[in-house]
């Protein structure tokens, strides 16, 4: 029992879902959706937009996600002014004598370190006795690494028949004094962008240099001599005949070709084959025993990725300056010291930064822009930025951008979306739905860029799709609320000309007949109206009265009640009974006007010479007979067929012959006077008119008309018109 009202519940969603895919709101939702997706596309091919993305929308993901712990493997000696007072040297960090390095570098190399990069520039001698033991130091240490400053140089290309046709720019490496750069294990350069440029990005191979290794590549590649020789087996199962052309041991390798040699050969086998980063990491995982711990294993995955990795690549800022661990200069120093007891920092094993490092001002020479910038001027360190860079590199945790087509495929599904989203339901929905659903998407790119350093667009999807995709929607709606007001404004203007027409053809004065008094009055509930009165002059002595009310109002009533009118005027020429006329007038209606249309008219001659009114109704309200000699107020019953006109082509009309007598009142309305509705709810009804009417004896034919439509407002206490209003008073004039 209950599977089956499960499988009924599963249909009757089935089909509510078909009946949803099948409307055609849908498919316009879908359409928005593919438009918001493809302007997404567009736009994101575009560089400044690229741009833009990069700067504002990978410095929201950081700002979102905060200070993240850096690893402990980097450490940053910091140049700073700290150190420079303490010291009782010159701020100036070029005017430092470099017997202080010599001693750095020996304090660094007693506690341990492993790797000892400085990230300052030694490219003109100073003190022969300071920079003599400078060299001594970094000999015997023989894990210094020094940076290499670049120059850039612009060579002139010539064109077809010598003529000059632009310039190249290369960067030139400039390498530290010889004295150095001999003894120091390698050199490599590190160039970033200056202020005002947002440092996003760090080049691993410097593509303007000859695809020098940088600074973070040859510091890791030291630190990481321990695996060089599993790396080389890894390289043999991976590629046999590339690894042939390198030795295993690593201080051959070093000695023969040096650190940045021996990453280059190493870059330029993964470049010839791209599949070798694959292969290698596939025989790690299952050469575990070759690896002695974790770490050693780790070390090695991350060796393979950063050889395999793009050239340039986004670096993975941790927090503002001093996030990663940094000791002053001047502690550093005390280090060799205090090396029999407890050290600030532990630094074995560890690769140390040292660099110009310390919450610094725009204007220093070493302060880069980057997104953990402050407006007051804080900005970090070069040192620091290769220090990060390392660190990303030893944990293999560079922000990785979404590849192309899976980039690709997140802005045209989101665009398609909330395209769709915002099409689909109302404004209201749709606002609150866009802000929420952007929300949740910023949030869910905040989770992935924080636990597994996904870079996912953001500004794009949620700050130009979503705003996108809810103005279309709201463009969409009012466009066509737009188009319903000029259509609805060009029906006004229509039915302004049908009612100045309407108007035109109800008599523009009543009869003047001697002995009698008429009044008449038309009211429409709208533009145009179905109601309508006519007089018709048959002969000396007789006039005709018609007031009807056509079905259906607007331009559609005031086309029949012309119609109607027209046909009655040349009936009545006829010298006919008014029957006749009736039947006459009938079927050439019928014939006329389209089926569920039909007049309900009366129509009534009024014979000065007899002081009769002959009366035929074809369903029009029953005229009201005031008798002036009784006071007594009736209903005239007709007889014969009272079908309206332009129902039933035989109709058997026949008229009602009212004797009349001085001051005596004839009343002819439409249905709009009794059926008039008040706040309650109330009809007027039959019984107030009549009292009206009884109440007129001393009244003209204007007092009674004037009264009968103010007694009806009255009553009806602004509640809106919903019927036409026509009343027709024929007085006789007492004698």
């Amino acid at each position: 029992m209950g599977q089956k009202k499960a499988q009924g519940s599963l249909l009757l969603l089935g089909e509510k879902l078909k009946k949803v895919f099948r409307t055609p709101r849908l498919y316009k939702a879908i359409l928005l959706g593919l438009v918001v997706g493809m302007a997404g596309l567009v736009i994101s091919r575009f560089q400044f937009v690229a741009g833009f993305e990069e700067n504002a929308g990978l410095g929201l993901l950081f700002k979102l996600r905060g200070v993240k712990t850096p690893p402990s493997d980097v450490v940053v000696v910091s140049i700073d002014k700290e150190s420079s007072e303490q010291l009782n040297i010159p701020d100036n960090p070029d005017k430092w004598p470099r017997s202080l390095h010599a001693r750095l570098t020996e304090s660094l190399s007693r506690a341990g370190a492993k790797v000892i990069v400085f990230d300052v520039h030694f490219i003109e001698p100073r003190s022969a006795e300071d920079d003599k033991l400078f060299a001594e130091a970094i000999r015997e240490t023989g894990n210094v690494i020094l940076c290499e400053p670049l120059k850039a140089k612009e060579i002139p290309l010539s064109g077809s028949g010598g003529s000059h046709a632009g310039v190249h720019s290369i960067e030139k490496i400039v390498k530290p004094i010889d004295l150095f750069a001999r003894p120091a294990v390698a050199t490599a350069p590190f160039a970033l962008p200056r202020i005002p440029f947002k440092v996003n990005r760090y080049w691993a191979f410097k593509t303007g240099a000859g695809d020098s290794p940088t600074l973070p590549v040859v510091a890791f590649q030291v630190f990481t001599l321990q695996c060089y020789k599993e790396f080389i087996q890894l390289l043999k199962k991976a590629s046999p005949d590339h690894a042939a052309k390198l030795t295993d041991d690593s201080h051959t390798a070093i000695k023969t070709r040096g650190v940045k040699g021996l990453v280059a050969d190493i870059k330029e086998i993964f470049i010839n084959q791209p599949l070798i980063e694959e292969r290698m990491l596939e025989a790690l995982e299952h050469s575990k025993p070759l690896s002695e711990n974790v770490k050693h294993h780790e070390l090695l995955k991350s060796l393979i990725k950063m050889y395999g990795g793009n050239n340039s690549r986004y670096i993975n800022y941790y927090g503002p300056p001093r996030t990663i661990t940094t000791i002053p200069y001047y502690q550093a120093l005390e280090l060799r010291e205090s090396a029999g007891g407890d050290t600030p920092i532990d630094l074995e094993g560890k690769a140390v930064c040292v660099g110009l490092s310390e919450i610094l001002l725009a204007e220093r020479k070493d302060s880069f822009y980057t997104v953990f910038s402050q407006a007051n001027g804080i900005f970090i360190s070069g040192v620091e930025i290769a220090a990060t860079a390392l660190s990303n590199i030893i944990q293999d945790t560079p922000v990785k951008p979404a590849g192309s087509l899976f980039y690709f495929t997140i802005i045209l599904g989101w665009g398609i979306f909330m395209g769709t989203i915002c099409r689909m339901y109302s404004l209201k929905i749709a606002a609150f739905g866009a802000i929420g659903l952007s929300v949740c998407y910023l949030a869910g790119a905040v989770f992935l860029f924080k636990f597994s350093d996904r870079w996912f667009p953001v500004i794009i999807p949620a700050f130009f799709q979503t705003p996108l995709a809810f103005a279309g929607a709201v463009g969409i709606k009012y466009a066509g609320l737009f188009k319903q007001y000029l259509v609805k404004l060009r029906m006004e203007e229509d039915l302004s000309v049908a009612r100045d027409l309407q108007v035109s053809m109800l008599p523009a004065d009543c009869p003047e007949i001697e002995g009698y008094q008429i009044a008449a009055t038309s009211t429409q509930a709208r533009e145009v109206g179905g109601d309508f009165y006519d007089f018709i002059e048959i002969g000396k002595n007789r006039t005709g009265l018609v007031i009807a009310d056509v079905t259906g109002k607007s331009v559609s009533g005031a086309l029949v009640m012309s119609l109607s009118r027209s046909v009655f005027r040349m009936v009545s020429e006829n010298e006919l009974s008014v029957g006749e006329i009736m039947v006459r007038a009938n079927r050439q209606i019928k014939k006329d006007i389209k089926r569920g249309m039909f007049v309900a008219l009366l129509y009534a001659v009024l014979d000065t010479q007899d002081q009769t009114l002959e009366i035929c109704s074809a369903g029009q309200t029953q005229p009201i007979h005031l008798f002036a000699e009784t006071g007594e107020a009736v209903l005239v019953e007709t007889i014969g067929d009272t079908f309206p006109l332009g129902i039933l082509e035989g109709a058997d009309y026949l008229g009602t012959r009212v004797q009349l007598s001085p001051g005596d009142k004839i009343v002819f309305y439409t249905d709009g006077i009794v059926e008039a509705m008040n706040k309650k709810k109330e009809m007027y009804g039959f019984e107030r008119l009549l009292d009206v009417v009884r109440a007129s004896h001393f009244m003209d034919a204007d007092s009674l008309l004037t009264k009968i439509i103010s007694r009806v407002n009255t009553f009806a206490g602004g509640v809106e018109q919903h019927d036409d209003i026509t009343v027709i008073v024929l007085s006789v004039r007492p004698t």
